[in-house]
C-alpha cells in the first residue's frame, strides 16, 4: 500500500519509472554518449525577489522610501530627498552639503544576487545592505573614473563608524555598465557588467590569508545568515555626497551564478528519478569564488530538448538561528515517508571552519516541496558516532534487496602516505540511522560519487583523474570508463567532473540522458577559486544486446 500511495502522489513519474526500468538494458559500458549542448550561465537565470524599475515607479515616496543615519535601530525617513524621474531613469543630482543618497530597494536574502545599472555616474554610488537605522551596513561602491581614486570598494561600517574601506578593484567601466554584488551569508564577491560581459572585482573570503590581506569575512558586522538580522535589514540604493548619476534600476535576484557544478538528478528513495511535469529535476552548486561562497540550487530540463530552467535555491536550518548554503545535495523524496530528504555536504559557509560536523555531511528533511523558489529544510549535522571519516557528494537509496539504506560518498582519505580523495560504501538500517562501512575506500580518485539505477542494476558512477567510470555496486570494483565522443575538457580526459545517467521512458528520442560539467574557473582570478564551470548534456540510446552486462557484485 505505501507504494501504491507513491505512485498515487507521482502520477505518472512512478508507474513510467516502472516501464523503464524492466525495459532498459543493463550494460552502462555499452552506452554511447553523444555531447547534444552545452552552456553556462553568468548570472543571466534568475528568480526576482525585489526590483527598482524607474520607468514602472508610481508613488516613489511610498515605493522605495529614502533613509537617514539614525541615532539607533530605528529607520528614520529622509523627507529632504526629491527623486526626479525622466523617461524612465532615475536622476540623481545631489549637492556637496546634502546627506548621501540612500533608497530602499527590498529585503536581503543572504544567498540573493544584487545589482544596480548606471547610464552615468560622475562621482561614487553602489550597492548598500543596511539594518534599520543605517549604523551597520555592508556596501560595494563604484567610484567614477573621473574621480579621485577611482575604484571598486568595499565598505563596512558598525554603529555608523567606517571600519573597513577596501579597494577591490576598478576602475569600474565607463557607462553604462552594471555593479553586481553576489552574498553568500557574510561573505561577498563583486563584480561588473558591461555590455553583457561579467568582470570580476573582488571578493571576501573565510580563510587565513584573506584575514591577513583584510579582505576577510563581515560576519562580525553583519552576518546575513542569522535570521534576526536578515530580518533587520534592507537592500538599497547609495550615492555619495555631490554624485551625479543617471540609474536605469535595481534589482536583487536568485541567481544561478556565474558558473554551475556538481550536478545531481532528484531522485525517489529507490533512486527512479524524479520526472514531474515532462522535466527532470537536478541540485546544482550555485558557484561563487571561494569554498565559502556557493549555494544549492535546483533546475529543471526537459529531457527532449535543452532548456534548462532554474528553479530555486535550498537553504538550510540547523536550529541555531543561522540559514546555511551547502552544495553536492542529493535530494529524494521518500513515497514511504511521504517527506522531502537530502543528504548534503557540510560546507555550511564556511567550508567546515567554524567547528562544525565531523562527518562534513548532514541531513535534511521538509515537508513542503524544497524544488521551487526559496526554500528551507530542517537539518541536523551526521557526527562521526554515526559514520566514521570525512566526506562529501553524498549519494544514498534504500536497497529493497538488502533491505537497508547505502551511502556512497567521496572520501577524504591517505593513499600511500598522500592525501586523496576516493570512494566508499557505507550502509545503515534508517536513512538516519548510524552507517557501518561496507566497502572502505577504493584506491583510485573519485568525485561526484553517484549511485545511477541502469536497467535494473544500480551502478556507482564518478569522476576521476581520467574519464567517467563505472564502478559496481555494492562491490565499487571498477568496470571501466563511459563512452562519450566529446568528454568535457576534450580531447583531454573529462578529469574530476561528475558522471549523473538518468534513463527515460520511451517517446524520447533518447533512452539515457546524462548532465555534467567542466571545471574551468571565471577568468581573473588567483587560485584558489572554485568557480567553475558549464553544463554539458549527452544523449544515448540502449546498446546493442550483444552479451551480459558487467558483473554488479
Amino acid at each position: 500500500m505505501k507504494r501504491c500511495a507513491g505512485c498515487r502522489w507521482a502520477g505518472m513519474v512512478w508507474l513510467a519509472a516502472c516501464v523503464w526500468t524492466s525495459a532498459a538494458a543493463d550494460n552502462v559500458l555499452g552506452l554511447r554518449f553523444q555531447r547534444l549542448a552545452a552552456r553556462r550561465f553568468v548570472f543571466s537565470q534568475r528568480i526576482m525577489l525585489a526590483e527598482f524599475a524607474p520607468a514602472e515607479t508610481v508613488a516613489f515616496a511610498s515605493m522605495h522610501p529614502a533613509f537617514l543615519v539614525s541615532s539607533n535601530e530605528t529607520p528614520v525617513c529622509d523627507t529632504a530627498f526629491a527623486p526626479r524621474l525622466d523617461q524612465g531613469r532615475l536622476m540623481l543630482e545631489g549637492a556637496a552639503d546634502a546627506p548621501p543618497a540612500c533608497f530602499y530597494v527590498g529585503a536581503v536574502n543572504p544567498f540573493a544576487t544584487f545589482d544596480v545599472s548606471f547610464e552615468r555616474l560622475e562621482g561614487e554610488a553602489g550597492i548598500d545592505l543596511a539594518r534599520h537605522g543605517l549604523r551597520d551596513r555592508v556596501q560595494v561602491v563604484a567610484r567614477s573614473a573621473a574621480a579621485h581614486d577611482a575604484g571598486v570598494f568595499l565598505r563596512v561600517w558598525t554603529n555608523a563608524v567606517l571600519a573597513r574601506d577596501l579597494r577591490l578593484g576598478g576602475p569600474p567601466p565607463a557607462p553604462p555598465f552594471t555593479l553586481r554584488a553576489q552574498l553568500s551569508g557574510r561573505n561577498i564577491a563583486v563584480f561588473t557588467e558591461k555590455d553583457g560581459v561579467t568582470a570580476y572585482q573582488g571578493h571576501t573570503d573565510d580563510t587565513p590569508s584573506h584575514f591577513k590581506a583584510g579582505r576577510q569575512h563581515f560576519g562580525d558586522a553583519l552576518d546575513f545568515r542569522r535570521r534576526d538580522t536578515a530580518r533587520a535589514c534592507t537592500f538599497n540604493v547609495w550615492a555619495g555626497r555631490g554624485t551625479r548619476a543617471v540609474i536605469t534600476g535595481a534589482r536583487a535576484y536568485l541567481s544561478g551564478g556565474m558558473g554551475q557544478a556538481d550536478i545531481r538528478a532528484v531522485t525517489h528513495e529507490d533512486l527512479s528519478p524524479v520526472l514531474d511535469g515532462g522535466r527532470l529535476w537536478f541540485t546544482f552548486s550555485m558557484r561563487g569564488i571561494a569554498l565559502a561562497h556557493p549555494s544549492q540550487g535546483v533546475f529543471s530540463l526537459d529531457p527532449s530538448v535543452f532548456d534548462l530552467r532554474f528553479e530555486g535555491v535550498i537553504a538550510f536550518d540547523f536550529g541555531d538561528g543561522l540559514l546555511r548554503n551547502a552544495v553536492a545535495t542529493h535530494l529524494f523524496y521518500d513515497r514511504t515517508a511521504s517527506e522531502w530528504r537530502a543528504y548534503s555536504s557540510d560546507f555550511g559557509g564556511s567550508s567546515n571552519r567554524e567547528g562544525r560536523a565531523e562527518s562534513q555531511l548532514f541531513r535534511a528533511r521538509a515537508a513542503k516541496d524544497p524544488r521551487r523558489g526559496f526554500s528551507v529544510m530542517r537539518a541536523e549535522l551526521v557526527p562521526n558516532a554515526q559514520l566514521a571519516g570525512r566526506h562529501e557528494d553524498p549519494s544514498i537509496y534504500f536497497d529493497a534487496a538488502a533491505g537497508k539504506w547505502r551511502l556512497l560518498t567521496s572520501t577524504f582519505t591517505l593513499i600511500d602516505g598522500k592525501g586523496n580523495i576516493t570512494a566508499s560504501l557505507h550502509e545503515a538500517n534508517t536513512w538516519d540511522g548510524a552507517f557501518t562501512t561496507l566497502v572502505h575506500p577504493i584506491g583510485a580518485n573519485a568525485t561526484g560519487t553517484t549511485l545511477s539505477r541502469i536497467g535494473d542494476t544500480v551502478f556507482a558512477l564518478m569522476g576521476g583523474h581520467g574519464n567517467l567510470r563505472a564502478h559496481a555496486y555494492p562491490s565499487l570494483a571498477e568496470l571501466g570508463e563511459i563512452s562519450m565522443d566529446f568528454q568535457p575538457h576534450w580531447p583531454k580526459p573529462a578529469g574530476r567532473v561528475w558522471a549523473g545517467i538518468v534513463p527515460l521512458p520511451d517517446g524520447y528520442p533518447h533512452r539515457y540522458v546524462l548532465l555534467t560539467m567542466d571545471r574551468a574557473n571565471f577568468p581573473n582570478i588567483k587560485a584558489p577559486t572554485w568557480s567553475y564551470g558549464a553544463l554539458y548534456f549527452y544523449g544515448s540510446d540502449a546498446p546493442p544486446q550483444t552479451g551480459g552486462a558487467p558483473s554488479p557484485q
